[in-house]
């Protein structure tokens, strides 16, 4: 896997984790946009809402149906598959013929539960369809790295707002990671000696490449946050220290335990946490992207994130 397709499936991995409800209905809209030029999403109207129809390719008469469980919320499968087959009945009765039917679900990577199929199965059969079944989360990551490089790019940065709205990032780091986002990094890799533990603490975590390479290089970069932080007072050092210690917590919190290759994919959750919002611009965005991989080698230098060594125990 190139460097890129890591990032892509990686910032898309952590977009599935983070959106539910109409956000995860706005995610399907823009994938499904790009990858069927036919597409067309439903907006409510009066009250005849959707008429169980979420979006549709009309030359195909294949019919979406959108549902995004809340992050953490336990799952309702009545609920769930009450509306994967009671929006079905709810489409048929308002826009005829359905050739193909999917329930796009953000299941999180977890898997769809195999009652949904079931249940997708018998709608097939007592209707007759070409095609019902589950889009899950895997399946629109698929469809996600069929789009092309400046889709992507509008999908996971929002597009390029017009005017940058006035915006003060009150976080300790923010200081150091402009600094660092404003100067260029060294080409030549400054003399730092490896900290005894750094190389061992980065195979017990289970960090692999890319991020295990990014990890390695950018450790040689940390020098310029020192240099930094010994230029200011105490007390922004021990601040920092502890907004990384929990920026490090929420991402152990938002990606479960269980995910594909989590120790990665929490890297890169605290990366995009540490850019602040409305740094959109994809030139600025590489920029802090790299400011910030320079700021998570130097606290998983000290041990502020991911585990210690010593705090690991072999089964």
């Amino acid at each position: 896997m190139s460097h890129e397709s890591f990032w892509f499936r990686t910032l898309f991995k952590l977009k599935i984790y983070e959106v539910s409800g109409e956000s995860f209905q706005r995610l399907f809209n823009d994938i499904a946009s790009y990858r069927y030029p036919s597409f067309q999403a439903v907006a409510p109207y009066g009250n005849q809402g959707d008429g169980g129809n979420d979006g549709w390719i009309p030359e195909e008469n294949r019919y979406c149906q959108v549902y995004g469980k809340q992050a953490n919320s336990k799952t309702n499968l009545p609920y769930i598959l009450n509306k994967a087959t009671g929006d079905f009945e709810t489409q048929k009765e308002n826009w005829g013929q359905i050739d193909r039917y999917h329930f796009v679900y953000n299941d999180r990577f977890d898997g769809a539960p195999s009652p949904i199929g079931q249940a997708l199965l018998a709608l097939k059969n007592q209707h007759g369809l070409i095609e019902a079944s589950v889009w899950d989360s895997r399946k629109l990551e698929q469809m996600f790295m069929e789009l092309d490089k400046g889709q992507k790019e509008s999908i996971l940065l929002g597009g390029v707002p017009s005017d940058i709205p006035d915006f003060i990032d009150p976080r300790m780091v923010a200081e150091l990671l402009k600094h660092l986002a404003d100067n260029a990094l060294q080409d030549i890799p400054l003399l730092k000696e490896s900290a005894p533990d750094f190389y061992s603490k980065i195979e017990l975590n289970g960090l692999k490449p890319p991020i295990s390479d990014f990890l390695k290089t950018y450790f040689y970069q940390s020098q310029d946050v020192d240099d930094f932080l010994c230029t200011r007072d105490i007390g922004l050092k021990q601040s920092i220290a502890t907004e990384m210690q929990e920026i490090y917590n929420e991402s152990r919190a938002a990606i479960p335990n269980n995910a594909d290759d989590v120790a990665n994919t929490r890297y890169v959750w605290m990366m995009e946490k540490l850019i602040p919002k409305m740094v959109s611009h994809p030139h600025s965005r590489k920029a802090y992207r790299e400011a910030a991989q320079v700021i998570l080698a130097n606290y998983f230098e000290i041990c502020d994130i991911y585990e210690h060594p010593s705090t690991i125990t072999s089964s």
